[in-house]
């Protein structure tokens, strides 16, 4: 009985996840839902995948989203990109860490009307 309230070992996370984690800023932004299964088939195929994704208003949609969490350095030399499918503000299910370019993710944060200064 007294087993049933021990915290659980979290698994061990992978070098990608730590030095994604390990980065000094993070931005995030919603798309409407979409299963985690279909997002990676999609960004396994083309991470550009991700421009395709409809944005949407957190305070819109509160009880079902798709969140997308950049981590990344402030002069965006690296940069990762990891989506958790939300409903009533808790994480279901989590991808895995993406790596992008900063002209991705600029793109993708057009669609929010924020606009990133990048040097290329």
């Amino acid at each position: 009985m007294f087993g049933l309230f021990k915290k659980k070992k979290p698994l061990g996370k992978s070098e990608e996840e730590k030095r994604a984690e390990a980065l000094s800023l993070t931005k995030k932004v919603q798309f409407m839902p979409i299963k985690i299964s279909e997002v990676e088939q999609l960004l396994d195929a083309d991470n550009r995948a991700v421009l395709e994704f409809e944005p949407v208003n957190y305070y819109a949609t509160k009880n079902s989203y798709l969140l997308c969490v950049f981590y990344y350095e402030p002069d965006y030399s690296e940069i990762y990109m990891r989506f958790e499918y939300r409903v009533d503000d808790l994480a279901r299910s989590k991808s895995r860490f993406y790596p992008i370019d900063k002209l991705l993710m600029r793109d993708i944060l057009r669609k929010f009307g924020v606009n990133i200064k990048i040097d290329n």
